[in-house]
């Protein structure tokens, strides 16, 4: 290249670069914050969830009341393209209702009742995945999750139990949602508290003064078998037996999730896959608390702590 190319070039590099630095600011593409997760308000009632029948994918933030006087929580599984709420009331919570009724009549017992599952329930009930929501709220509480969802067909779904024993879904407490392939713009929400869950642990990192928090919940591990691991927050008062809260968790015992709860329950996070991150957002008082796992609270997966 000869010396008078080169300056040329040169000049033209340095024209560009000062017309850039002199474009005015409304010429710029704006750089805001980050938007939240989308807001999905749903109420739960004794025994039915109020909520919107279709929302975006991405990242969604379940802001779940608790209108009824029973606890309630809000499970998210995805259904296998082609499947649908009629297929899984049919083909899964049938065999969950045959394998308690069993149970409760003393026909069978809890390993038993795990066989006889593994033998009812359909091939495509694994790739059917929890995909997280708000844990287990008592009456009159709200529970706040937020998962990031792909698009999809879902079962919100409640299967704590009545006093005589039925599960709430049985009683209109398990419905469809669609999540659609548009996108919700938005992001994770700030954690100042990390919990993860492995088989038979949780870990917590993170203060908890008295107000509010954000938990971040990480599914590092999977049961080789049942439900996958979940958390949840119950207030425990002077007189709560922690072994009949440990009970309480197991579905499987005859008064496991059985109304009335034994604690009062204010949130948490459903199970996921592992590898997934799930957020949910507790406001605490003075007092005693517990993190506990339904599915892991019968092998250690609990941990009492004091907010002072």
């Amino acid at each position: 290249m000869t010396h008078r190319h080169r300056r040329l070039t040169t000049a033209t590099a340095l024209t560009a670069a000062v017309l850039t630095a002199c474009q005015s600011t409304d010429q710029r593409t704006p750089r805001g914050p980050v938007p939240g997760p989308q807001v999905v308000e749903v109420t739960a009632v004794d025994y039915a969830f109020q909520a919107p029948e279709e929302i975006a994918s991405g990242w969604t933030t379940f802001r779940m009341k608790n209108a009824g006087a029973e606890h309630h929580f809000l499970l998210l599984t995805r259904l296998p393209e082609g499947k649908t709420l009629d297929d899984y009331g049919r083909e899964v919570g049938m065999p969950f209702n045959i394998a308690y009724d069993s149970l409760k009549t003393g026909a069978i017992d809890k390993a038993e009742a795990g066989q006889l599952l593994g033998q009812l329930l359909p091939p495509w009930y694994a790739n059917a995945p929890q995909m997280g929501g708000p844990g287990l709220v008592a009456g009159g509480g709200t529970g706040e999750t937020t998962v990031n969802l792909e698009p999809g067909t879902y079962v919100m779904e409640c299967y704590v139990k009545t006093a005589d024993g039925t599960f709430h879904a049985n009683l209109g407490m398990a419905r469809e949602l669609l999540v659609t392939g548009d996108s919700a713009v938005g992001s994770a929400p700030d954690a100042d508290v990390q919990i993860r869950l492995s088989n038979g642990t949780i870990s917590a990192a993170g203060g908890l003064a008295p107000g509010q928090h954000t938990v971040a919940v990480h599914f590092d591990e999977h049961p080789a078998v049942g439900l996958g691991n979940d958390l949840h927050l119950v207030r425990l008062d002077d007189v709560t037996d922690m072994n009949a809260v440990i009970a309480w968790m197991d579905w499987m015992e005859i008064h496991g999730l059985r109304e009335p709860a034994p604690a009062s329950f204010l949130g948490g996070a459903q199970e996921m896959p592992v590898g997934h991150t799930s957020y949910f957002v507790v406001d605490l008082v003075p007092g005693r608390y517990a993190w506990i796992s339904e599915p892991g609270a019968i092998t250690g997966m609990v941990r009492e702590f004091t907010v002072e």
